[in-house]
């Protein structure tokens, strides 16, 4: 029995025929790749997870996990003072406190907090004074908040190591500076935190939490920065780093949602992550010390969009706009260290070094700026739900972006998926794209870029092209949709060393301006049709072999003239037709690795369903389906 391969992606079906139509060889009018050259085959590049996630292992939440007992504590009466604390131990804190101090050196304190209200109109509101460094517990129990009216003032600020935990919650606000500012590790377990900050919500040098709750209610800077200590001279993941196991975060910020210097590392839980950038005009450059490739954004209807680097040049300065600070959804890397052999040097950090891993948990990213950007690093996603909406990039990465497992959905962005490699080996994507939808481009001449397809469902939806690599594009498995843009300046495949199908799905539809057929030494078979009159949205596309049994059946989002398909059932010297509605497009018989048909049509009106039928889902291509 034949396997019958339906895909739909559009709920509505409105079906267009095509008039009487003449098959025949479909002179490619593309680049020189177009007519199916010699492509090139990639190397997978370096495995980004193995070391990360050694150097993790030694977090060990279980030590922090429960309130602790209270018994022996030192119960501390309200006050509008400052308390100060000067000897190691455990205090007890209920009622309403002007500020806690800590206020003798190498100190080691259990706060417990149940039911307290620290509040300092002039003073940080719990601190650590100059020079004094301690080892901080705080268990929540009930109710708690720590309030800073001070300008210019951290609420809380610890001069060591903090950890929280505890069952109970703790509001913190800070109307001049950073709610919570860490020098060391920071460490958040079980509790509910809720943050207000002028700057940052939180500041450490590193941050790990599990099973608790961080909400970021606003931040003037980023929700959460995890930043390396200014001595450091060498990349380490000791430090910088963000670790996240089963936490539910949200923020509302005007900086980033998350960022680490080093690595993010999350595994688990629920992230709701909203990012505001200013945008300002090229006129103001050098008032924020901004760059010229700073300013790619113009204003269109009332809203800003993300343009071409050098589309801008296009624009005068007041029309062309850049965001005044970074408001990433999730930011790593990109810090560079002092050279302590050389005043004026800095020691560069291996690309690759710096790595956000995203093993599960479930992410809503709304930001103006990138959403998930690994930067001068690699971005590895092999779990987890997506929904991102973003005016630049959805998910990108200065090395490689790898996408084993998880279902992603990116509803708007500028480019969807990018990187110097792209590797895609499962999971679920569902992108729409105002540029290229999967993008492998760098600024290193000596990096050959690549794009690797070796499993997943994936569905483009772009306005650029569909599929681009500066280097290669190679596809072994997996399925492969891309509804590309509608104007000749784009296709829907694009690689300037050749695109090798050796396996999987692939449906690609596009305009004729550039069409880039895959390269005549790929394995599996490729059928490239064309016509000059556009084919219309919605219209059913369906193939089917010589005795009508379907092969795919697919409804196409936008206009289109060109039409590749690959699949394993396109065996030589096999025949098969192709449809448009119920009206025969074309019938071609497969003799090479490329199958070129051309045909030239009018649309008439709408009709019935083409043999075989059509239906399912996205679900329904794959080994096994019946």
């Amino acid at each position: 029995m034949k396997r019958i391969v339906t895909l739909t992606f559009a709920l509505t079906l409105s079906v267009c025929v095509l008039a009487s139509c003449r098959a025949g060889p479909f002179v490619n009018p593309g680049d020189y790749l177009g007519g199916g050259g010699t492509g090139e085959s990639a190397d997978n590049a370096e495995d980004v997870t193995g070391g990360v996630k050694e150097d993790f292992s030694y977090e060990d939440f279980s030590e922090l996990s429960g309130n602790a007992s209270s018994d022996g504590a030192t119960e501390v009466p309200p006050t509008d003072e400052i308390y100060q604390i000067t000897q190691s131990g455990t205090y007890l804190f209920s009622g309403k406190y002007g500020g806690i101090a800590l206020g003798a050196d190498g100190l080691k304190v259990h706060l417990i907090f149940d039911g307290a209200q620290i509040s300092s109109a002039f003073d940080v509101a719990l601190n650590g004074a100059e020079h004094t460094k301690a080892e901080v517990l705080i268990t929540l129990v009930g109710e708690n908040s720590v309030c800073c009216m001070a300008e210019g003032a951290n609420a809380i600020h610890i001069k060591g190591a903090l950890s929280l935990n505890g069952k109970g919650s703790l509001s913190v606000t800070s109307e001049g500076k950073n709610a919570i500012n860490v020098s060391k590790k920071l460490a958040i377990v079980d509790c509910s935190l809720t943050l207000t900050a002028a700057n940052y919500a939180i500041s450490a040098l590193s941050l790990s939490g599990s099973n608790c709750k961080i909400n970021v209610l606003s931040a003037g800077k980023d929700g959460i920065k995890a930043e390396c200590d200014d001595g450091t001279t060498a990349f380490t993941t000791a430090e910088g780093y963000v670790y996240l196991k089963d936490v539910e975060y949200s923020c509302k910020t005007a900086g980033d949602g998350i960022q680490a210097d080093t690595v993010v590392y999350i595994d688990g839980g629920t992230y709701d992550i909203k990012t505001t950038g200013e945008f300002v005009p090229k006129t103001q450059m050098s008032q924020y010390d901004m760059a010229a490739a700073d300013f790619k954004y113009i204003q269109q209807s009332g809203e800003y969009r993300r343009i071409a680097s050098d589309e801008a040049g296009r624009y005068a300065s007041n029309s062309v706009y850049g965001l005044s600070q970074s408001c990433k959804g999730m930011k790593v890397g990109g810090i560079e260290y002092p050279d302590p052999e050389n005043e004026n040097g800095e020691i560069q950090v291996t690309e690759g070094d710096y790595s956000i891993l995203i093993e599960g948990g479930t992410f809503t990213i709304d930001s103006t700026d990138d959403a998930i950007h690994a930067n001068n690093g690699n971005l590895s996603v092999s779990g987890g739900t997506f929904t991102i909406s973003t005016l630049d990039d959805a998910l990108t990465s200065d090395a490689l972006t790898k996408i084993s497992g998880g279902e992603i959905t990116v509803t708007k962005s500028y480019e969807g998926i990018e990187g110097s490699y792209v590797e895609i080996a499962g999971g679920k994507i569902n992108l729409t794209a105002s540029d290229d939808g999967i993008n492998a481009a760098s600024d290193d001449a000596r990096i050959t870029e690549h794009i690797i397809i070796s499993g997943g469902e994936i569905c483009v939806n772009a306005e650029g092209d569909g599929v681009d690599s500066n280097g290669s594009i190679n596809m072994t498995g997996g399925t492969l949709v891309v509804f590309g843009p509608t104007s000749g300046a784009n296709g829907a495949l694009d690689a300037d060393r050749g695109i090798l199908i050796d396996g999987g799905y692939l449906f690609a539809v596009g305009p004729l301006g550039m069409v880039e057929t895959p390269a005549s030494n790929s394995k599996q078979n490729v059928l490239s049709y064309a016509q000059n009159q556009a084919i219309g949205a919605n219209t059913v596309l369906s193939l089917t072999d010589e005795d009508g049994a379907s092969i795919f059946s697919i409804t196409v989002k936008k206009n289109c003239q060109s039409i590749i398909v690959s699949c394993p059932e396109l065996l030589v010297g096999e025949s098969f037709k192709l449809y448009g509605g119920d009206t025969q497009l074309c019938a071609f018989t497969i003799s090479t690795v490329i199958t070129s048909v051309g045909s030239q049509g009018n649309m008439g009106n709408p009709g019935g369903t083409p043999p075989g039928g059509f239906g399912g889902g996205f679900g329904g291509m794959g080994p096994g389906r019946r």
